[in-house]
């Protein structure tokens, strides 16, 4: 929850700048584990770097914002850092009861389908950009870090893989 607090303050920061209009990009995509995945980006220094919040929702879902830098001269490929919601895994927290019952094994069997949990922390992320950052195109975004559970607090590394269109 901690994180989440963060990531939306400085969404909020990030909203606040004065920028022109041609700085600001809006980008929408999906991968997994999160399936849709809106997004929000500002373009500094010349276009070779650009700060963005996004929001995944997927199996579970989280905020995150992110740095990424160009590393080439045509600025398709970029590394970056993000912070906030990195990966969904399973909670491992067995399904009470000792009953066979129907009951038991149906409300089981919804457990089991919706007790994932995102992953919340730092990571790492490798972007290829197939227009160049800070342009309109399509883009494949790698994220990999270590965080803790949202609700286990359990500790562990976790990452995903999206592809988005940036308008």
């Amino acid at each position: 929850m901690k994180v989440n607090s963060f990531c939306l303050a400085s969404l909020l920061t990030l909203c606040t700048f004065s920028v022109s209009a041609n700085d600001v990009s809006f980008s929408i995509g999906g991968g997994y584990p999160y399936f849709v995945i809106p997004e929000v980006s500002l373009s500094t220094n010349a276009g070779t770097q650009r700060w963005y919040a996004n929001y995944n929702i997927g199996f579970d879902d989280g905020f995150s914002v992110g740095f990424e830098h160009a590393l080439t001269t045509d600025k398709k490929h970029a590394l970056g850092l993000v912070i906030g919601a990195l990966g969904v895994q399973e909670d491992d927290d067995e399904c009470g009861g000792t009953e066979d019952s129907l009951g038991n094994i149906i409300g089981c069997g919804f457990i089991e389908i919706f007790d994932d949990e995102t992953t919340n922390g730092l990571g790492l992320s490798y972007s290829y950009l197939f227009s160049g950052l800070n342009e309109s195109g399509w883009r494949v975004r790698f994220d990999l870090g270590y965080g803790e559970g949202s609700i286990s607090n359990e500790k562990r590394a976790d990452g995903g893989v999206s592809v988005s269109y940036q308008f």
